[in-house]
């Protein structure tokens, strides 16, 4: 499903306004929570119903907005973030050709059942842009986009989907055996221990249920393809939590006795269009992957203020990144890793819990 948006830049969508009091719970915006797979009653789950309850949910810090439920996530959820997620989501798209990957997988998944609603759900949904394309390619399907914050819905989303607030830390066994796709994009760095929530994904599924499922790899590659080594390598290796989480999830998943199949896709990006040889879609990709890279750099501010840096140090760190990026001083990719598994007919997750990441894999 290649976009048809043509050129798209964060400077055409930034400009989009907070959701109005009746945007974030009416009958087009998709919260029928009567309908839903789940009613996801445990006390970790809070579906919003007004702008009113959006501010209880949200903090300042640094001139952006925060979600204020969890100290794990402390990227910013404001207009710009999620306008920046929106770019982010076209040019994946892009790059993968459509929405997902295992395409035969997925539309199995989602076939229409005469017993069950088909039912998808989009973990850290952010903007929301993921949850919306797929409740209009899949309309016969139940759509729920989770997050700690408010998705600012731009645009309006389809009458199949629906919005919940839900910090996934605290687990999701209310979701258990509710969804035949689980997508999560990009969470790592807001996940206390990933493994577990592989545990947690594998239950909320059903049989034949497809788990999906991308995360950057922490280090940078140069124009070979080469990890670019740093003075701290090997630090976020270390780290506790999901930060990193994305090397592992597939010998995390060999070990897990409840999926069928299950495998992974390496894609490079380049942050920017400085390769001649690049045909005219990819030196689009390049160039949105650039002006995504570059609102990353301004959207660490807060999360380094936090961490105790003073912030000349921040500003520092930040202007050189921004001009190392802008002007293309060196040729960089990111690399992404996506993951997929299909669940088998009596498969549990439980295998995937009881002991801490090992960072060595």
């Amino acid at each position: 499903m290649p976009s048809d948006l043509g050129d798209i830049s964060l400077s055409t969508l930034k400009d989009k306004g907070p959701p109005q009091n009746d945007e974030l719970e009416s009958p087009s915006q998709g919260t029928r929570r009567a309908s839903s797979p789940a009613l996801s009653l445990a006390p970790s789950t809070y579906t919003y119903a007004s702008s009113v309850d959006g501010r209880t949910l949200l903090r300042d810090m640094e001139g952006r907005t925060l979600q204020a439920t969890s100290e794990t996530y402390l990227l910013p959820v404001d207009n710009i973030e999620h306008s920046r997620l929106h770019l982010q989501h076209e040019l994946f798209k892009r790059k993968m050709g459509g929405l997902f990957l295992k395409p035969e997988a997925v539309r199995r998944a989602l076939a229409p059942k005469q017993d069950v609603t088909p039912a998808i759900i989009d973990i850290g949904t952010g903007s929301g842009s993921w949850a919306i394309d797929m409740g209009r390619l899949f309309p016969h399907a139940e759509v729920t986009g989770l997050d700690l914050a408010p998705a600012n819905l731009s645009p309006t989303p389809p009458p199949n989907c629906r919005f919940e607030c839900d910090d996934v830390n605290l687990g999701l066994s209310h979701y258990r055996n509710s969804f035949d796709v689980v997508h999560c994009r990009l969470i790592g760095v807001g996940i206390k221990d990933y493994r577990s929530l592989l545990g947690d994904i594998a239950e909320m599924l059903r049989p034949g249920g497809v788990y999906l499922s991308m995360e950057v790899d922490m280090r940078m590659f140069n124009e070979n393809c080469d990890p670019i080594t740093a003075e701290n390598e090997g630090e976020a290796e270390r780290a506790p939590g999901g930060v990193d989480a994305g090397h592992v999830i597939p010998e995390w998943m060999k070990g897990m006795d409840c999926w069928e199949d299950s495998g992974e896709k390496q894609l490079y990006i380049p942050i920017g269009a400085w390769d001649e040889g690049m045909n005219p879609k990819q030196r689009a990709i390049a160039e949105m992957m650039k002006e995504d890279t570059l609102h990353i750099i301004d959207a660490l501010r807060p999360l380094l203020i936090s961490h105790g840096f003073f912030r000349e140090t921040v500003n520092k760190l930040l202007a050189n990144a921004t001009d190392e990026v802008m002007h293309t001083r060196k040729k960089q990719y990111w690399k992404m890793r996506y993951a997929w598994g299909i669940k088998k007919d009596g498969g549990s997750g439980h295998g995937a819990r009881g002991h801490a990441p090992d960072w060595t894999l």
